[in-house]
């Protein structure tokens, strides 16, 4: 049979971060962490919340699917346990789905933190009133139905960023962003310096400091003049 060496996979105990590591994430917005990562680690910007309002923090579960297929999407579910992001590799394609409401609800009863689709979903509503968060590049009605291949708990690309089980993911109204479990500390202490940063500066121009002097922009300023 031809496939890719990593269909049929399902890895069934991914290492997940700890609860107080992924705590240290849940007041940082999603430009900060990027910010802290250097620019790096944010998704495609079509990947969105199907709801503005939608944001969570989780450890990824990883389902690597075939466009419109369902299989492995149906399996992860037994494999889910509660903070779970699902993060569907479905190779961005917008005009075919791999998940609608009733198996986001499936997700939901599991306690899955979010659902992440490098792809569409469909029954965009239902996913909205009884799925856990769900951001995707868009809905569509059509879904091929459940006959593989895939793989569960493998390393997979979602949205042009790499992702491997346990890594942290984190979205909100402005897309969803990836840290790797293995650089989430480091991640976690420059997310903390930069959120201080900003608090310090809005203290300072509230306190009737200039956004010139607060910013330090005199001397970029300087150069054009």
């Amino acid at each position: 049979m031809e496939k890719h060496s990593l269909h049929g996979q399902v890895v069934h105990n991914p290492p997940r971060p700890t609860a107080e590591l992924l705590k240290r994430f849940e007041h940082h917005d999603t430009a900060k962490i990027c910010d802290s990562m250097g620019g790096y680690g944010a998704v495609e910007y079509e990947i969105k919340p199907l709801e503005n309002s939608m944001r969570f923090v989780g450890s990824a579960l990883t389902v690597l699917t075939r466009p419109g297929d369902a299989l492995y999407v149906q399996k992860a579910i037994d494999l889910t346990q509660p903070g779970d992001v699902i993060v569907i590799g479905a190779g961005g394609y917008k005009d075919v789905s791999v998940i609608g409401e009733r198996l986001g609800y499936f997700f939901k009863r599991k306690g899955a933190a979010a659902i992440v689709v490098d792809g569409a979903v469909r029954d965009a509503q239902g996913m909205v009133d009884d799925a856990p968060p769900t951001f995707a590049r868009g809905s569509c009605i059509r879904i091929f139905g459940s006959q593989g291949p895939g793989a569960i708990n493998v390393p997979l690309s979602c949205g042009g960023v790499t992702v491997n089980p346990g890594d942290i993911v984190v979205g909100d109204r402005d897309g969803v962003v990836i840290v790797p479990l293995s650089d989430a500390e480091r991640v976690a202490d420059l997310s903390d310096q930069h959120l201080q940063g900003e608090l310090e500066r809005l203290a300072e121009v509230e306190a009737g400091k200039s956004i010139a002097e607060t910013f330090g922009l005199a001397e970029r300023l300087d150069k054009w003049v």
